[in-house]
């Protein structure tokens, strides 16, 4: 277990150190830099500029950048922030948790109905609810997150007006609610938002729970279970379901760049203020020092996740144990 540790450790390592260094060089050869939204402003004058330009660093050679960069990281130090005029630190560190609150809501729901939908599918394989169930989780799976959002967001807060448009609270009524309210303010929010994410987790996961689940059905120890006059609930429940389940936890460390990758789309288009839209804003505003340190916290953040989740799969299963 140990060995099974240190290496994916490493293997994590090393993909937060090629993410990292790819998205530094891809934003700095763009066009442009954190001071090119000042051509419009006559005001600033070239020399200006260049003084500001000079000031940050921003003109040195890119590999001179790249070495104060990986110095700073190296102190835990990740900049400062030009379009919040604040550290990075203290813009993620707002961020960060609504981004958490986001994905973990959207995988908790994703994974057990996923999970519910594929056991169910493979008890009544073949019917034709089991195939129109499936034929719309791969639609589901087909459709980009961007289009599932705003599908929602159209049905759910404009047409109907049964939640909130975007937001992570209610701006006026928030301060002014008890504990409780609050809490119901912040829920009402993530209803639309982690929604859309839980459907898509929950189509992914329920066909790969489904293929786990009839391969652990004509099992030995299924049919003896049937044998003994066991109820077919609590043969799927009790039997099969708990050794079909070790996939899903794999399953879940594999969707989180997905549901990461989603979770920008999404909180653009919620208006959730979490890593992703915060992100795509420091993107637009050619904030370096941002857009560099949301992707590699993404980053780490993924590649802990898919660690973290091969390593549960290896203590559930001991032949995912011997093999790594």
């Amino acid at each position: 277990m140990r060995r099974l540790l240190l290496s994916r450790a490493a293997q994590a390592a090393v993909v937060i150190a090629l993410v990292a260094t790819l998205a530094f060089v891809l934003i700095h050869v763009a066009p442009g830099d954190p001071f090119s939204a000042s051509l419009d402003d006559p005001s600033v004058t070239a020399d200006i500029r260049a003084t500001q330009r000079a000031q940050w660093g921003y003109d040195r050679p890119l590999p001179q950048q790249y070495v104060r960069w990986i110095a700073n990281l190296a102190r835990l130090e990740l900049g400062w922030s030009h379009t919040h005029a604040r550290p990075v630190k203290e813009v993620l560190a707002r961020r960060v948790p609504n981004t958490l609150l986001l994905m973990a809501t959207a995988l908790g729901l994703g994974l057990v109905a996923g999970v519910a939908l594929g056991t169910w599918q493979a008890a009544r394989q073949g019917s034709r609810s089991e195939r129109a169930s499936g034929a719309l989780a791969l639609l589901a799976l087909s459709a980009p997150e961007f289009l599932v959002a705003l599908g929602a967001l159209g049905l759910f807060a404009v047409r109907w007006r049964l939640l909130p448009v975007s937001g992570m609270v209610d701006p006026v009524l928030h301060d002014g609610l008890s504990l409780a309210g609050r809490a119901a303010d912040v829920l009402r929010h993530l209803l639309l938002p982690a929604g859309t994410l839980a459907l898509l987790t929950t189509a992914a996961v329920s066909r790969f729970h489904r293929s786990a689940m009839l391969a652990v059905l004509p099992e030995e120890f299924v049919r003896t279970a049937r044998a003994k006059g066991v109820t077919e609930v609590a043969v799927l429940v009790r039997h099969a379901l708990r050794n079909a389940l070790g996939p899903v936890i794999t399953i879940a460390g594999l969707m989180l760049p997905a549901l990461f990758g989603g979770a920008v789309f999404v909180e653009k288009i919620f208006g959730w203020p979490g890593m992703g839209l915060t992100m795509v804003n420091a993107v637009g505003g050619r904030d370096y020092p941002l857009v560099l340190a949301s992707v590699l916290v993404g980053s780490v953040l993924v590649a802990l996740g898919g660690a973290v989740a091969e390593v549960l799969a290896a203590v559930a299963d001991p032949r995912v144990r011997g093999a790594a």
